[in-house]
């Protein structure tokens, strides 16, 4: 046994001779760099951009919002013109004899009386197009915003995760450079600095890609909102949310009366409706007045006595006013196809009302027991599971200063840790995003 130990000394040697050389490689590479793209470049607690304002500016400048707002430009002017009346129209014309004295000049207008309401139906289908296209258009908003919301949340956690990483990095640092001390003392072994220094510079490496993730959240909000790539933004908020609890029958009242989506189909049912009465009044008569001046101007070759006995050229110019009624007679087109096709539109658009109620229905019912898990996960994890895994480490790290434990230990700890903390950070993504799927499904925001 005493050969076995002294053969195996020359490899324990030549291995702690190693271990020196790499920790006194390694001790040549400056610290890392938390400071000059931290976590404070992305949030500030008092003077960043909260969610509400990103979303108020996103509904005021995100172009295709703005193009989307157009639309209800066109149809006021749709309805300005429906309500215009017809034009009249004036007729001028002549009649000259060739090869003779004759002439005639007439001039006529016409007016349409457009009878049966057709005015008026036509503004009714002009006015239903336009509450058509502003809850279209609500409803953009309604998903912009919760875009919008949606990313905010991802770059919050983003940001979290890069100060969780920022701190744990400064603790393993300063760990580190206590190791490096207890190594010249002769205290520790040089293996277990750098085995520190390996965990210290994975977790650098973990700080720069969540560095990434927020930098890219960040951009993706901008996006978003309409903002330019190029503009510097903090942002103010919390991914944390209180405990919330709310009725499902209240939740689905509140979708019915204000979800723009339901709103724009009973709009289009609305539409048709207005769409089949048009067809309707412009199937029955309609009729025009019309009126007009004639004056003839016509004589013979032959002469005649005039009222003084005297031979004159035989010629008179006559006066005519002509007026009359011009009725068009619907007897072969009545719009019965137009009347069939708007027959079949209107159960159309009421068989889309009942399943965007229905689908309305599913997403309440599925996102209220989603937040309700989302809640339940994150109140487990924070007492249960995060605090616990905090303690656990401090045991750990505390056992390992008393010798009872190794490094690798503690490091397995920590990762182990790490792991929990990120999944923290997700679980608060999770809940943040499921109350903001939930108010997308009421279609308003909740107290």
């Amino acid at each position: 046994m005493k050969r076995m130990l002294f053969a195996y000394r020359p490899w324990l040697l030549m291995t702690v001779v190693l271990a020196g050389s790499v920790l006194l490689s390694a001790q040549s590479v400056p610290p890392p760099d938390i400071t000059s793209h931290s976590a404070s470049d992305f949030i500030d607690i008092k003077q960043g951009v909260t969610e509400a304002e990103l979303v108020t500016r996103a509904l005021a400048s995100n172009p295709m919002e703005l193009a989307q707002r157009q639309q209800i430009a066109m149809t006021e002017g749709d309805i300005t013109q429906a309500n215009l009346r017809k034009n009249p129209s004036l007729t001028l014309g002549g009649l000259k004899e060739v090869n003779g004295g004759d002439n005639s000049f007439n001039a006529g207008g016409m007016l349409p009386l457009e009878l049966y309401g057709r005015r008026a139906r036509r503004t009714e289908v002009a006015q239903s197009k336009e509450g058509a296209t502003q809850q279209s258009v609500a409803d953009q908003e309604r998903l912009l915003a919760g875009e919008v919301r949606t990313r905010f949340g991802e770059a919050l956690a983003s940001i979290r995760n890069l100060m969780f990483t920022e701190q744990l990095l400064q603790v393993n640092w300063d760990f580190l450079k206590l190791m490096e001390d207890r190594v010249r003392e002769g205290a520790t072994p040089p293996l277990d600095a750098n085995e520190t220094r390996v965990e210290v510079n994975r977790i650098e490496a973990m700080r720069i890609d969540y560095q990434a993730k927020a930098e890219v959240a960040l951009l993706a909000l901008k996006e978003a909102v309409g903002i330019d790539p190029e503009e510097f933004i903090r942002l103010r908020g919390a991914l944390e949310l209180a405990p919330l609890a709310y009725d499902q029958k209240q939740l689905l009242q509140l979708a019915v009366e204000h979800r723009p989506d339901l709103a724009f189909q009973r709009a289009n049912e609305a539409l048709a409706n207005a769409e089949l009465r048009l067809d309707k009044a412009t199937a029955r008569p309609d009729a025009s007045v019309f009126g007009g001046y004639q004056r003839p101007d016509v004589g013979f070759s032959q002469q005649g006595f005039d009222a003084a006995g005297n031979l004159a050229p035989i010629r008179q110019t006559f006066n005519y006013a002509i007026f009359g009624l011009n009725i068009d007679l619907p007897l072969f087109n009545r719009n019965q196809g137009a009347i069939v096709a708007d027959t079949a539109a209107i159960q159309a658009t009421r068989s889309q009302v009942a399943a965007v109620n229905l689908t309305l229905r599913h997403e309440v019912a599925q996102n209220l027991v989603r937040f309700s898990g989302a809640q339940a996960r994150v109140a487990l994890y924070r007492a249960g599971v995060r605090d616990q895994a905090n303690h656990n480490l401090d045991v750990v790290r505390q056992t390992y200063s008393y010798g009872r434990t190794t490094l690798l230990d503690v490091i397995a700890e920590q990762r182990r840790y790490i792991d929990i903390e990120t999944g923290y950070t997700d679980i608060l993504l999770d809940a943040y995003t499921a109350r903001i799927a939930l108010e997308q499904a009421v279609g308003t925001n909740l107290p």
